[in-house]
């Protein structure tokens, strides 16, 4: 006969190997000690985390050296928690690696140090979580998208980061940029692009431009041509970048092609329009890397791009498409009248509206290589891009990359010659600004706006709502734009991002044709800068010179009044830029990616590891949960404890309490009551299971088959655990247990600490086996699952095992709700043997709910 101590490890050691199951030993008042030690630590980095998202909200003016002081308290308390947490754990999990490999990415960041892994070349499958930076935000997004979602991206590869570093060391491009001012003039940047455009290319980056285009090629069954795009740090994130680099479309799979065009795509690094455009959001000149995407260019039928949302009104009720014939570049840059989709999402996809353009122009590629437009034949101008199907068909895709990214997206996509759907692109959708500020009152504004003659209303689309006045000017060319007057109100033709280079100075843009979905949209949604596309007779009804008002409403109407309407332009104000668009306020946004965000949801699922940690915030929630699992190993294997004293009870649960600490009114005997137990999770508990009416002492009768499947069972505990059936053990301390029950054939775990701190305390609850045939027991694991989730609890099961777990929760709450468990664990002893049909799992939960305990109809 064994001790009584052995029996508790003989029944755990059942469980080893199944989800939570044990592994290690360790002195429970020294475990006791390293965890609390753990939560000290994890509390004061996220205490950190959560400053540094204050700082957020735009209410703080901080710079660098914040940022820096902030990160170092951060690693700091992080690293102490590691260090804890493996002594706790033995160094069963690789923590610290997960820490080393995010900690670099924030380095890199913080310090400006380049990442490192230093690759040159990378596949699209070979992307990694951890390689944004290496490959720029439109690569790691097309990539996600292949790799996560499984959509249907075509064969690429990234050109990094470190292949640019080493692009323009060779040429010694980058010495240029930090001498003198070479940089802040346009003699300077002109001499700088020439420079990229004629540079050679350093061995090792050469080697693997070619290895990659021969990959691709055998990939590709040997035919078939390249996008050439940029990537640049940070396009596709908080900022577009929309239209600002070059796009080289149609490039042979020949090495020699694929370099001409990488050098054309990094000097539009430089291009005056892409320049002022990094200036205005804090950028200097050379201060961004550009890696670049070499993409199988799809043989499009139809192509275009997708909003999952509308930016101006704000309805994310409805999915705007808009497409055209051949290659996207006629859709994207407004060069012509693109068929308009709107698709309603609710209560299925459905098609709202379908607006057919005229189509006139279509992109198409060009023998030999790039692209050129041609006049689309007759027959097909007026006939729809997309069938009513592709247009649905193409809404679902685009959702469930909204829903993976949690937010609107942008998405170019094309449809093959093949009819299947690619997708070329995804981005955050920029929503457009609401202005704020002070608005007359509706009668008195109607009553001022009758003075001012209407030139123009409702026609276009607003892309960015505002109310903006000025001069009219009208755009005929880009050489113009050299003469664009400050707080002029821009008329143009058609839409471009060109206009960027005076998008901070315009006061409105509207033009005869263009998309809400082109970059210009995109850029003008960034700036803020009130704009309406497709108007139609813009540069016939506004004059040049002519002081006009524009009011962009959220609606999507858009009125042109004669004259300054003063009452309208209160407003215009509002638009001004915020602190968000300052570059400090940016980096540290960025660097919060691999901070704050929270990845390991739930922990009992097998991607719960180490190696999942995306995050700080990752990290500090993995070693939080398994500290509690070391906790609760520890607790389970603890040797060598004083005397047990049993807990006097009522009902006959015959519990054992072994006190670490304040857990029982000291110098009592073998046997105390409930009054003198001072543990609070252990008072809530057996305070439950003595609900009245909750523990039945009345036998249940089994059925044949129930006996059957006992007889079988009771070999199984028989074997280890003769002689001491009806025992069960709480470890416990004034805000901890650890109680482990066994009633019969079922074994039953709940761990617990709850003290002031709700970030602290969670809740452990696992219970497995019975007496009856495995339908019914796994009757009763869904019985108990679906109850313990009405208390917030979150499960895993298995046959007749359930883990569940709960968090995060204050002391009083987790008291209530241990005092429920309590109640859950004594009516559900014997319940088994009642379940006959998965109608009484219903049936029993909501008498259990409410406060029902009856075993009969």
């Amino acid at each position: 006969m064994g001790t009584f101590s052995e029996m508790v490890r003989s029944i755990f050691r059942k469980l080893e190997g199944r989800p939570g199951g044990f592994a290690k030993r360790l002195d429970l008042k020294e475990a006791f000690r390293l965890y609390k030690e753990v939560l000290e630590s994890n509390n004061r980095a996220l205490m950190v985390i959560t400053d540094m998202g204050e700082k957020l909200g735009g209410d703080f003016i901080f710079d660098i050296n914040y940022v820096r002081k902030a990160y170092a308290d951060l690693s700091a308390d992080i690293r102490g928690s590691i260090e804890r947490f493996d002594l706790l754990t033995g160094g069963r999990h690789d923590a610290a690696g997960a820490f080393n490999r995010v900690d670099s990415l924030i380095r890199a960041m913080v310090y400006g140090t380049a990442p490192a892994s230093g690759k040159l070349v990378v596949f699209y499958d070979d992307i990694s979580w951890d390689m944004v930076r290496d490959v720029g935000g439109k690569n790691y997004h097309l990539s996600e998208l292949r790799n996560m979602l499984g959509l249907k991206v075509p064969e690429a590869f990234a050109l990094t980061g470190a292949a640019y570093d080493a692009y323009m060391e060779h040429n010694g491009i980058r010495q240029m940029l930090t001498a003198g001012d070479a940089a802040d003039t346009e003699g300077g940047l002109e001499t700088i692009r020439e420079a990229v455009a004629a540079g050679e290319f350093p061995p090792g980056l050469d080697r693997a431009i070619g290895e990659a285009v021969a990959t691709v090629a055998r990939r590709a069954g040997g035919g078939g041509s390249l996008a050439v795009r940029s990537s640049a740090e940070e396009e596709d994130g908080d900022l577009s970048f929309a239209g600002q680099f070059m796009t080289v479309l149609n490039v042979p799979l020949e090495k020699e092609a694929v370099k001409e065009a990488y050098r054309k795509v990094v000097a539009s690094l430089f291009a005056p329009g892409a320049l002022q455009y990094q200036k205005q959001h804090g950028y200097a000149a050379g201060s961004l890397r550009m890696p670049v995407g070499c993409v199988l260019m799809v043989d499009a039928r139809s192509s275009g791009v997708l909003y999952t949302a509308d930016p101006v009104g704000g309805r994310e009720e409805s999915l705007l498409i808009n497409a055209a014939w051949g290659l996207g570049s006629t859709v994207v840059d407004g060069r012509t009248d693109a068929d308009l989709f709107i698709v309603g999402k609710k209560p299925a996809l459905h098609l709202e509206e379908a607006r057919i353009g005229e189509k006139q122009l279509m992109a198409v590629a060009a023998e030999g290589g790039g692209t050129k437009e041609v006049e689309t034949p007759p027959e097909m101008r007026s006939k729809p891009s997309l069938s009513e199907e592709d247009a649905l068909e193409l809404a679902s895709i685009a959702l469930e990359i909204e829903r993976y990214y949690k937010r609107p997206q942008d998405v170019e996509w094309a449809r093959g010659a093949d009819g299947g759907m690619s997708i070329l692109q995804s981005r955050p959708l920029v929503a457009a600004a609401a202005p704020a500020g002070p608005a007359p009152g509706r009668d008195e504004l109607k009553e001022a706006l009758a003075r001012y003659p209407v030139l123009m209303s409702n026609r276009g689309r607003v892309v960015q709502k505002g109310v903006a006045g000025g001069k009219v000017f009208v755009v005929k060319n880009a050489a113009d734009l050299d003469h664009f007057p400050r707080g002029a109100v821009l008329v143009a033709k058609h839409d471009s991002p060109q206009y960027v280079r005076v998008m901070p100075y315009a006061a409105a843009i509207i033009t005869d044709t263009g998309a809400p979905t082109s970059h210009m949209a995109s850029i003008c949604r960034e700036f803020r800068v009130p704009a309406v596309v497709n108007a139609g007779v813009a540069t016939q009804s506004l004059a040049h010179g002519q002081e006009i008002t524009l009011s962009a409403e959220e609606d999507g109407s858009a009125t042109v009044y004669a004259g300054l309407a003063e009452e309208l332009l209160q407003v215009q104000a509002a638009n001004s830029r915020s602190m968000e668009d300052l570059y400090e306020f940016r980096r540290k946004r960025y660097l919060m990616r691999y901070i704050s965000p929270l990845n390991l949801i739930n922990p009992l699922v097998d991607e719960f590891t180490a190696e999942k940690c995306r995050t700080m915030h990752d990290i500090l929630r993995f070693i939080h949960e398994k500290a509690v699992q070391a906790l609760v190993d520890a607790s389970v294997h603890a040797e060598g404890h004083a005397a047990f004293k049993r807990l006097d009870l009522p009902i006959p649960a015959g519990i054992h309490v072994i006190d670490i600490g304040g857990g029982l009114v000291e110098g009592k005997g073998e046997k105390v009551s409930v009054e003198e137990v001072t543990s609070l999770p252990l008072r809530a508990i057996v305070k439950g299971m003595m609900h009245p009416g909750a523990w039945h002492t009345e036998p249940v009768s089994l059925g044949m088959r129930d006996f059957l499947s006992s007889m079988v069972r009771m070999q199984e505990p028989a074997q280890e655990q003769a002689g001491f059936a009806g025992n069960n053990i709480a470890v416990v301390s004034r805000e901890y247990m650890n109680l482990t029950l066994r009633f019969g054939y079922h074994f039953n775990l709940v761990d617990c600490f709850c003290s002031e701190r709700a970030g602290n305390n969670h809740v452990y609850f696992r219970f497995v086996g019975g007496a009856t045939d495995i339908t019914k027991r796994s009757r009763r694991i869904r019985l108990i699952e679906e109850i313990l989730r009405e208390y917030g609890f979150i499960s895993t099961t298995k046959g007749d095992l359930i883990i569940a777990r709960l968090s995060h929760v204050g002391r009083d709450e987790i008291l209530d709700i241990l005092e429920k468990s309590g109640r859950l664990i004594a009516f559900t002893r014997q319940l088994d043997a009642v379940l006959d049909s998965d109608s009484d799992v219903e049936r029993f939960k909501r008498n259990f709910l409410e406060d029902k305990y009856e075993l009969a109809d």
